[in-house]
């Protein structure tokens, strides 16, 4: 595992970030609790969570917090692993309420410390944004926390590129680094417009305009649905041939070959060039030998900014595809992907 100190912090963090939003939903506490013990035997020390993961189930509540809190005491790893968390999402049971205000922040930043066990935070993401607020109201929350002690460094989860730019200049008046990191929705495979597998509205995605931005700022990203919820190896596992030559008539050619790819994944992902960007993987991965998994996620390790790719795993295969990632040193020219080679963005 390889390690990087996140930009103005004393973090130092693995290179892979496990996200957990299937623990207590696709994963029980002993499938979720070997995902950990494993993640940590090969060097990871960073977990991404959030306040609202698992309350989408009925009687569940902060399920993926619970089964990180239990971890954590019974294998004695409080502050031996770094521990992401985001509050202010909105609730389910009244998604049209804003929760971005000091009451909602506090009080899922105390049910997050409760149930994880700790009366500090490493790193606390908002989770979503209310631009009716003035940036300035946003920021006065963070900082007040952070001068409490409650937590150490904070970032945006969800935050579209013009708002970054507002907090951006709003702490850099209060003298303050900047905005540690983003958690935006970016993989190398693009998503078709208006076809996100995830149709929440709030959901922000990766943008040309937001990779601009880091690159100019320095701004790390954490980025959520890294791999792209596995479509380049679904693609493979179709049988999905290498060619020269990817076109319409080709596509057409290729429905039959991806009738078992669910309805949402074509909407969201099947397009020219996506599949450019899978013939690169293909080449790629008979160079290297390694699975098209692994060099999806080692795609972001050589970005012009510190890029930490949060992955969920449902199974030791899936993490070791993870862990795998931080043995390529690719250039990230040699993916492709839509950031940098155009197609339907």
């Amino acid at each position: 595992m390889q390690y990087i100190q996140l930009n103005n912090t004393d973090l130092n963090v693995s290179r892979i970030c496990l996200g957990t939003a299937g623990f207590g939903d696709k994963s029980d506490q002993e499938k979720s609790f070997e995902v950990l013990d494993a993640f940590v035997r090969a060097g990871g020390n960073f977990i991404d969570t959030a306040n609202v993961y698992c309350k989408w189930l009925e009687g569940h509540g902060n399920c993926s917090e619970q089964i990180i809190g239990k971890w954590l005491k019974d294998r004695g790893a409080a502050g031996k692993v770094i521990v992401a968390t985001k509050g202010a999402h909105y609730s389910f049971e009244d998604p049209s309420r804003s929760r971005v205000n000091r009451k909602d922040i506090c009080a899922d930043l105390d049910e997050s410390c409760r149930t994880l066990g700790t009366d500090v935070i490493d790193f606390y993401w908002l989770h979503r944004d209310d631009q009716e607020k003035l940036v300035e109201e946003i920021v006065d929350i963070l900082e007040d926390l952070q001068k409490e002690g409650r937590i150490r460094y904070f970032g945006f989860s969800n935050y579209r590129t013009e708002r970054l730019k507002e907090i951006q200049k709003c702490l850099k008046e209060r003298n303050h680094p900047g905005i540690t990191a983003v958690s935006n929705q970016w993989s190398l495979a693009g998503i078709n417009p208006g076809g996100n597998t995830n149709p929440d509205p709030t959901l922000v995605e990766f943008s040309r305009k937001e990779y601009k931005w880091h690159c100019e700022t320095g701004t790390a990203s954490i980025p959520f649905s890294s791999t792209a919820m596995g479509f380049f190896s679904k693609l493979q596992k179709m049988g999905v041939p290498c060619t020269e030559e990817v076109d319409v008539p080709w596509m057409q050619a290729m429905e039959a070959q991806i009738a078992d790819l669910p309805e949402s994944m074509k909407k969201s992902y099947w397009n020219e060039t996506n599949l450019r960007t899978y013939q690169k993987l293909l080449k790629l991965q008979k160079e290297t030998g390694h699975s098209l998994q692994s060099l999806s996620l080692a795609y972001f390790f050589h970005q012009p900014f510190q890029t930490v790719p949060v992955t969920g795993v449902s199974n030791l295969n899936q993490l070791k595809d993870a862990v795998d990632a931080c043995d390529i040193d690719l250039a990230p020219e040699l993916f492709g992907g839509w950031v940098t080679d155009g197609g339907n963005r």
